[in-house]
């Protein structure tokens, strides 16, 4: 296995000077682990299973912040760390189909140059968003914004998005940071599996009739939500054919 630095390097992570390993490496913006919603489980995270994804197959993730600056100042920490939660779950998630997450990079729209795009209306609206913004990288484009007024979604991917930048289908509204810190992490993870060409696994906007198909990451959120976190926590299980898929898609990048 090779070094730490080393790895960094391979994925592109910031290795000079100083550095926070929560931060450069497991890519957490509050340079600690997110405290874990459930209080009967310790958040961990483990140097050799990370090393360990990112010699596998895996993908780079940009963490685009939009409009918190307009989030009340007692309430921005939390914003914070409810990304850094959906940080944390994504390669739990991912992992069972032996895909890994590998850089995570933060950037931020202030909610002046967001021109309202903090505050979601629509899904041409989020779709604008991602059209308009791009970071010139080969990491996938997520974007967190502020609210979503719009009561029909609660993030938008395009599904096989594209690895051309910046393009139409190059990006994804990964939700809005307002909802509780399960349904912030589950809608993160499925819209980025709408990226990586998953569908919804259900035919003609009816649920899944079976309990695994329920449990399903790619489950609609109104398919799984019960009104519980534990409803959204659970739902998020991925089938071996979905893992081909998503390992196909063009950001993926082959083992360091």
């Amino acid at each position: 296995m090779g070094s730490l630095r080393a790895l960094m390097d391979c994925i592109g992570a910031d290795t000079s000077g100083e550095f926070s390993v929560l931060r450069r490496f497991f890519g957490f913006i509050r340079n600690r682990v997110p405290t874990d919603p459930d209080t009967t489980v310790t958040a961990q995270v483990s140097m050799l299973q990370k090393m360990r994804d990112i010699q596998h197959q895996h993908i780079h993730v940009n963490v685009i912040r939009v409009g918190f600056d307009a989030i009340a100042a007692g309430s921005q920490d939390q914003a914070l760390e409810k990304l850094d939660y959906a940080i944390y779950r994504m390669p739990n998630i991912y992992r069972q189909v032996n895909l890994g997450v590998g850089r995570v990079l933060h950037f931020f729209i202030d909610s002046a140059d967001a021109e309202g795009g903090d505050d979601i209306g629509s899904e041409d609206e989020a779709d604008e968003l991602s059209d308009d913004w791009s970071v010139d990288n080969n990491g996938i484009d997520v974007f967190v914004v502020r609210n979503i007024s719009d009561d029909d979604f609660v993030g938008i991917s395009p599904v096989g998005g594209s690895c051309d930048k910046p393009s139409k289908d190059d990006g994804l509204c990964g939700g809005e940071i307002g909802r509780t810190f399960e349904r912030v992490a589950r809608t993160f993870s499925h819209e980025t599996g709408h990226f990586l060409g998953l569908e919804h696994n259900n035919d003609d906007d009816e649920c899944p009739d079976t309990a695994a198909g329920l449990l399903n990451l790619m489950a609609q959120t109104g398919c799984v939500d019960d009104g519980t976190e534990a409803s959204i926590r659970n739902a998020v299980q991925l089938t071996g054919g979905q893992g081909n898929t998503m390992r196909d898609h063009c950001s993926v990048r082959g083992g360091c």
